[in-house]
């Protein structure tokens, strides 16, 4: 039986919390709340630590906490996309110990990295190549990006089971949309947008485009016309670049707003799915912290420093 476990995004511009149980028609969400961040408190990036005031943010963190009934337990944080890197690496054959392969990993992307590499933080899963040969999929960080949000956590009362980004968090809810073949699924974000590509619940493409911080960047015209021009051009790169054909479908979260929701369908010419359907009753606003919780039966991305 699946217990139930705490779901807890925090973004730039939301946290939100719930406690999600797994069931056979869906999930179940029976405590749960959100609240929205001040402007500047946080904010993501790879390579600096992103929480600007911290005792405002532990603050915030607990009247999430005493809003949404927490009790405590275990708990599934997602973060800013931006905050951490997703990735491939493909290698003719995977050999060591966990802890080697991530030495291994790190090595492979040292000149990459926008920090020095004994200051990165690896995870990684094992995915089918699409070749010969094993893929794996990693997760990325820097320690002192992660290691404030886990001391912040800890001080509000939380000690994180599993962090993960969340893209990755939305993602899971696929899992219970029962969706099959090959998709496309597109998480538009505030300060990033996640294209993933899957093929039977394998993703095989990941990307993270952030946001135009150029003039009109705050206008709902020019993001949703640059948000289609990166679905355009994903789905060029999927046809010419991976030679995988054209996706079955474009699968967006449930409530993205319908002009862009609109745009979408415009451009790929492909039927559009919303996750999670609408008979599961999940508020829009908790969709993350739902999706992270998720994460929690599956022995991947266990990516804290205990």
């Amino acid at each position: 039986m699946w217990r139930g476990v705490w779901g807890l995004q925090i973004d730039e511009r939301r946290v939100g919390l719930c406690w999600t149980r797994r069931k056979l028609q869906g999930l179940d969400v029976q405590r749960g709340g959100s609240h929205p961040v001040p402007p500047g408190l946080l904010i993501p990036s790879l390579t600096e630590p992103n929480v600007v005031d911290e005792e405002a943010f532990i603050a915030v963190l607990k009247k999430l906490l005493a809003d949404a009934g927490w009790r405590g337990g275990s708990t599934v944080v997602a973060l800013p996309d931006l905050s951490c890197r997703i990735g491939y690496q493909d290698f003719t054959e995977v050999k060591g110990r966990p802890a080697e392969m991530r030495q291994f990993l790190g090595w492979r992307m040292k000149d990459r990295l926008p920090f020095p590499l004994q200051e990165a933080r690896i995870d990684y899963q094992a995915l089918p190549s699409p070749g010969n040969g094993t893929r794996l999929l990693y997760l990325l960080a820097r320690q002192a990006v992660m290691s404030q949000y886990e001391s912040l956590l800890a001080r509000a009362g939380i000690e994180p089971t599993r962090i993960i980004p969340q893209g990755l968090a939305l993602y899971r809810l696929l899992a219970i949309a029962g969706m099959r073949g090959k998709q496309l699924f597109l998480s538009p974000g505030s300060s990033s947008d996640v294209f993933i590509y899957c093929d039977e619940g394998v993703p095989y493409l990941w990307r993270v485009r952030p946001r135009d911080e150029n003039g009109g960047a705050h206008d709902s015209d020019h993001r949703i016309e640059r948000i289609a021009r990166e679905l355009h051009e994903t789905i060029t790169y999927l046809e010419e670049e991976m030679s995988v054909g054209k996706p079955d479908g474009l699968v967006l979260p449930a409530g993205t707003e319908p002009a862009l929701a609109d745009a979408c369908k415009k451009t790929c010419h492909l039927p559009v799915h919303a996750v999670p359907v609408p008979e599961l009753r999940l508020p829009v606003d908790l969709l993350p912290a739902a999706g992270a919780a998720l994460l929690q039966p599956a022995p991947r991305f266990r990516w804290t420093s205990r």
